[in-house]
């Protein structure tokens, strides 16, 4: 058991009470999960049930521990993580320790040793196996953000290993409209909300001997959507229980779209099996910019990014506490790439911007015209 953050040593001994692993794959990295908890354990490995049959051509390997046991490190004086514009609260501290960081998440009293290998999750891991999966998936992230990939705050699809994303701020409706898009049997889901991208050159040249282009890995992360998703998806619906259905009827649109539950959707279970992919080319982003009250149709528009850089505002996205540079230094947390600079990774990308009054099946017939 751990029980004091501050020495490492201690804190090292302890890990090796994770005598239970299992192995997960993503692209060329291999992530090996240690833990106490069997149990705990088989959780993550349900989760992550379509990448744990990914076939094994890995270059990288990295150890994540997690520690059940109950919280630790409460008394100790965390500096405060800042927020996203519009969002309030006191959510995540952090305190630096020699080549690492511990982060605390206040509400479940979760606590994280961020550092280059041998990363630590410590506290009811048990009862907040979300919080281990975002654990889990920041090694991710933090592995292909130091090969150069950028963040995007995206949902996305893949067809024949070409990618569509769909962009928007929290809330925008772009999980849903992702789900409804694999109603389209030939489309895979490739990522809920997070997404890399690389700018990898001309994506072809007259002779067509090329094949660069914007490379994108999506993360490996179920869609995680609120209630009014599930209420309006004949095939997600069951997800809800019948006496919540009928209250979530009630609710007014408006009370409805804004409402904060959240339900993940298997997508193995719901769409069908070998309907995951993990990277494929980028070729559409679709921006959200729609709207509830609005009184015009629902249209979609392209975007010329070299007039209308602002449109893919939405996309930005900081790469958070959790991240470590090649050296293993930690990023201003305020620090975020520019609007050029995601203009220029989206160089290769038809961008579009989808308008009027929210409309998911006139935007899934308008996304079914685009070639």
């Amino acid at each position: 058991m751990i029980k004091t953050l501050l020495n490492l040593p201690h804190v090292d001994e302890a890990l090796s009470h994770c005598s239970e692993t299992i192995r997960l794959h993503f692209a060329d990295l291999s992530v090996i999960v240690h833990s106490n908890e069997a149990m705990l354990l088989a959780g993550i490995a349900d989760y992550y049930r379509s990448y744990l049959k990914a076939e094994a051509h890995t270059t990288t390997s990295l150890n994540v521990y997690v520690m059940e046991q109950s919280a630790v490190g409460d008394e100790l004086e965390w500096l405060e993580v800042p927020r996203e514009a519009g969002k309030q609260g006191r959510k995540e501290g952090f305190l630096d320790v020699a080549g690492g960081r511990w982060i605390k998440k206040f509400k479940t009293g979760m606590t994280f040793l961020q550092r280059p290998d041998h990363t630590v999750a410590v506290g009811p891991c048990a009862s907040n196996l979300a919080q281990i999966v975002n654990f889990i998936n920041n090694q991710f992230l933090n592995h292909y953000l130091r090969q150069g990939f950028t963040l995007g705050h995206a949902s996305a699809f893949c067809v024949n290993g070409e990618v569509t994303a769909i962009a928007a701020g929290s809330g925008g409706g772009k999980s849903t409209l992702m789900l409804r898009c694999l109603e389209n049997p030939e489309r895979d889901f490739l990522t809920n909300d997070r997404l890399l991208l690389k700018n990898t050159g001309p994506k072809k040249t007259e002779l067509k001997k090329t094949e660069q282009g914007t490379q994108t890995i999506g993360l490996a992360k179920l869609p995680r959507v609120n209630p009014g998703t599930l209420l309006h998806a004949e095939r997600l619906r069951h997800i809800l229980p019948e006496d919540r259905q009928q209250a979530l009827r009630q609710m007014p649109q408006s009370e409805l779209w804004s409402l904060e539950e959240k339900y993940d959707v298997q997508i193995e279970d719901e769409y069908g099996p070998n309907r995951v992919r993990l990277a494929g080319n980028l070729s559409r982003l679709i921006m959200l910019d729609w709207s509830l009250d609005s009184a015009e149709p629902t249209q979609l528009e392209p975007v010329d990014l070299s007039s209308q850089p602002e449109a893919i505002e939405g996309l930005r996205k900081r790469p958070g506490p959790f991240y470590q540079d090649k050296s293993g230094a930690f990023a201003d947390l305020n620090a975020i790439d520019s609007v050029e600079h995601y203009c220029s990774e989206l160089a290769n990308v038809k961008v579009y911007r989808l308008t009027g009054r929210i409309d998911f099946d006139r935007a899934y017939e308008l996304i079914d015209t685009l070639k």
